[in-house]
C-alpha cells in the first residue's frame, strides 16, 4: 500500500463556513485496487457534513495539490474555502453523535 497520504486516513476536522454555519469533514486516504485489472492507485475522499444539510463528497485527481491543503487545515470545496482544525475530545463526541463517524484519536502531524 501506498503511503503518500496514510497521514490524511482518518483525520476529522471542524469549522465555520463564511455564513458562520458550523461543519464537519473527514478524510479517508489510502490506495484502491480495481478488481478486473488489478491496477492500483492512490485515493483521497473528503465528506464533508453540516447539521441540517445533506453529506457531501469530494474527490479529484490533483491528490498532491489537495493533500497540501488538507494538512494546512483548509480545503478550497467547489470554490467555497473552508478552514478548518483538528477537533478536541469533546468535539470528536459531538461528531461522531452528529455523524456516526468513528471515533479516531488524531495522528501526530
Amino acid at each position: 500500500m501506498s503511503a503518500t497520504y496514510d497521514d490524511l486516513d482518518g483525520v476529522m476536522g471542524i469549522g465555520q463556513d463564511a455564513g458562520g454555519t458550523v461543519f464537519y469533514l473527514r478524510i479517508t486516504a489510502g490506495e484502491l485496487t480495481y478488481d478486473r485489472s488489478g491496477e492500483a492507485f492512490d485515493h483521497i475522499q473528503v465528506v464533508l457534513h453540516r447539521q441540517d444539510d445533506a453529506h457531501d463528497m469530494f474527490e479529484t485527481d490533483e491528490l498532491d495539490q489537495l493533500a497540501a491543503e488538507l494538512r494546512r487545515g483548509v480545503l478550497d470545496w467547489y470554490g467555497e474555502r473552508l478552514e478548518f482544525r483538528l477537533p478536541t475530545p469533546a468535539e470528536r463526541d459531538l461528531i461522531h453523535a452528529a455523524t456516526g463517524w468513528p471515533q479516531v484519536a488524531p495522528k501526530p502531524r
